[in-house]
């Protein structure tokens, strides 16, 4: 059986980091109960117990019913149960979602023989093949960066990248050489995630975490996190925000800023969303949910009064900031909006990076901002990917990256060889808006 990720980014890191003393305080959140059952569907499904597999899977179902991962090993399942005709719904549905098989698991040769194979053997064909037009915008030399967050800033033109191996922050000029921003855990940076450019103030903020796979630093700093606010005209470190691991472990994944300078981050493994106003210029709690699945991508509406949370098990969140109120953003059954890591909003529509999927979309949104009405698939497939991850936006142009590479690393924990990785290659691809009537 080939176990899919079922979050993207940095999930493995959530499940080592919750240690003891947060294990008491999430104990009864969705994803401590989505992980129980998944933990036991594959623990029942590995050793051919497939009735109680089944029965874990169908829970899943009742608290992610899109996620492409759980409806195809409920299709499995189903299969090896010799449930013909639920066997191929549940297939049918992961494939209509998305799920990203590269070929059909043998589970289900017992089901060639019946007519509605066919369909589904057609359905797998045609979304199998890569969709978009995205080109090549750069590429970097340096193979083992395993660059997780993007950022543009339109006063210079260039892109900035953060990496996760090399603790470090890279500047990429317009016409595409990079360089060093910051030095390898200089200013006492770890793994670099996320990253946003404030064109007004001229700051660039970045999350920093201490986390496996990637981190090169002692035990006891796991579950570290921090922003940093560099001032970009100097390239010196302003100011540094912390929170330290004393028994509650802290997962920075990303950020976003409002145009008045107030940001907001989001914290993976407390499932919550931290601020830093303008005005206190402190780290502070904003919003919490037991509902979120592993917060990650963030993104402002064109209001600044709305944010956008990825949280990759079960959706997208939309929290108006003045009131604090939270709902899921709802969507036909058609589609989903699960394994979104990097997350970017424009023209009313938001861009989301769904590594786990293999594709980057573009979901539109209702004149209220609370609902999906179309999806557009702006890339899948794409020979050139490799965990794809975050973007950006430049204009009317969204450009994001391609082959992070997060996850090379042998089962020692060493990172693969030079000539085992690739150069890293963002691609860029062109968003239109829509008419004015």
């Amino acid at each position: 059986m080939r176990e899919s990720n079922p979050i993207p980014l940095i999930l493995q890191a959530c499940l080592c980091l919750i240690l003891s003393g947060a294990q008491a305080q999430v104990k009864e959140s969705t994803l401590a109960r989505y992980q129980k059952y998944r933990r036991a569907a594959v623990e029942a499904q590995r050793k051919g117990e497939y009735e109680p597999a089944l029965e874990n899977y169908l829970r899943l179902l009742e608290m992610v019913p899109e996620k492409p991962d759980i409806h195809y090993q409920t299709a499995i399942v189903r299969a090896k149960l010799g449930d013909t005709q639920k066997a191929l719904g549940s297939l049918k549905k992961a494939l209509l979602l998305g799920f990203p098989a590269e070929e059909l698991d043998r589970s289900f040769d017992s089901l060639k023989g019946s007519p509605a194979f066919q369909e589904v053997e057609t359905l797998f064909e045609s979304k199998s093949k890569p969709v978009g037009d995205s080109r090549v915008a750069f590429s970097i030399p340096e193979k083992d960066l395993l660059p997780e967050g993007i950022a543009y800033d339109p006063g210079e033109g260039c892109f900035y990248l953060g990496s996760l191996w090399k603790s470090k922050i890279i500047k990429v000029g317009r016409e595409g050489k990079a360089a060093d921003f910051t030095g390898e855990r200089q200013d006492g940076l770890r793994s670099v995630a996320g990253l946003k450019v404030d064109p007004e103030r001229r700051n660039l903020w970045a999350v920093s975490l201490v986390s496996q796979p990637w981190a090169k630093s002692n035990p006891e700093e796991a579950g570290w996190s921090a922003v940093f606010k560099y001032d970009l005209r100097t390239g010196k470190l302003i100011r540094k925000y912390e929170l330290e691991n004393k028994g509650t472990p802290h997962l920075f994944n990303d950020l976003a800023i409002t145009g008045e300078g107030d940001v907001f981050v989001t914290d993976s493994v407390q499932n919550e969303v931290y601020a830093i106003f303008r005005d206190s210029d402190s780290l502070e709690s904003f919003f919490r949910s037991d509902e979120f699945m592993y917060t990650n991508g963030i993104a402002l509406g064109a209001d600044d009064r709305t944010l956008y949370v990825a949280s990759p098990g079960n959706g997208v969140y939309r929290i108006d900031i003045p009131s604090k109120e939270c709902r899921l953003v709802s969507h036909p059954d058609t589609m989903t909006l699960s394994g979104i890591d990097g997350l970017s909003f424009f023209d009313n529509s938001l861009v989301g990076v769904q590594p786990s999927l293999n594709r980057v979309s573009r979901y539109y949104l209702n004149a209220a901002g609370d609902s999906v009405e179309r999806l557009e698939i702006i890339e899948a497939r794409n020979p050139l990917f490799n965990f794809p991850t975050t973007g950006t936006i430049a204009g009317e142009t969204f450009y994001y990256i391609a082959n992070s590479q997060a996850y090379s690393f042998r089962s020692d924990g060493t990172i693969f060889p030079d000539d085992e990785l690739k150069e890293v290659t963002i691609l860029s691809t062109d968003l239109k808006r829509k008419p004015e009537k």
